[in-house]
């Protein structure tokens, strides 16, 4: 269950910790997550942006941002999870209930399409990628931020006894459920960032940036639609 989770499964997950998500995300991470996606606005190089799409967008925390960066712009958030839609009350974004793996927008529907921390719980990310593909216009930005086990013997294990073990116990005594013993899970079954880029590359992307930080355990990268 933990390798190809079904959307259901996923769905249960964040409906299960919706209203204490963003707390935990901020105390695991050591705030971190912000300075992350703070990043991944940094590297938006264009100024041509008026249609974005923001996948898997939560509670909408990278949506702000985008809205922030450009407030004349177009900003759609798709989750698969209503309950953690319903925490954007900007007006600026319009939320949708929907699969990341079929997304109901037409074909070349958006500038610019980012997702954090998504690509892990995707039970197919090729379908997800070309869903990307379709969606974005010629030469269409894709910016992608995810959390891997580092490539490091040393750190890896250390990463596993804090990210594995420790935030499981936690986020599951916070929450009240079972979830981030299948969040930190997931982490142990995704692949590499070198791999994920691969994947992104393969789906039809050109690669623009690509950023490992955080002793090798989160990957930021940027892909141009070819």
């Amino acid at each position: 269950m933990i390798r190809m989770a079904s959307e259901e499964y996923v769905k249960e997950v964040f409906r299960n910790i919706h209203s204490k998500y963003d707390l935990i995300d901020s105390i695991i991470s050591f705030g971190m997550d912000e300075p992350w996606r703070n990043r991944m606005i940094a590297i938006i190089d264009r100024e041509d942006i008026h249609d974005i799409l923001d996948c898997g967008a939560g509670t909408g925390k990278l949506s702000r941002k985008l809205v922030q960066r450009f407030p004349l712009a177009n900003v759609t958030a798709l989750d698969i999870s209503g309950d953690m839609l319903s925490f954007i009350h900007d007006n600026r974004i319009r939320p949708i209930t929907a699969s990341a793996m079929d997304m109901p927008f037409e074909n070349g529907s958006f500038d610019l399409i980012t997702s954090a921390f998504l690509t892990r719980n995707v039970p197919d990310r090729n379908a997800y990628f070309s869903e990307v593909r379709r969606l974005l216009r010629p030469k269409g930005l894709f910016i992608n931020l995810d959390i891997h086990l580092p490539e490091n013997h040393v750190l890896r294990k250390l990463f596993s006894i804090y990210f594995l073990k420790l935030v499981p116990a936690f986020g599951d005594m916070v929450s009240g459920s079972s979830s981030y013993t299948y969040l930190s899970a997931s982490v142990r079954n995704f692949v590499s960032p070198q791999r994920l880029s691969e994947e992104i590359m393969h789906a039809g992307f050109k690669p623009a940036y690509l950023s490992i930080r955080a002793i090798g355990s989160i990957s930021i990268g940027k892909y141009i639609k070819i």
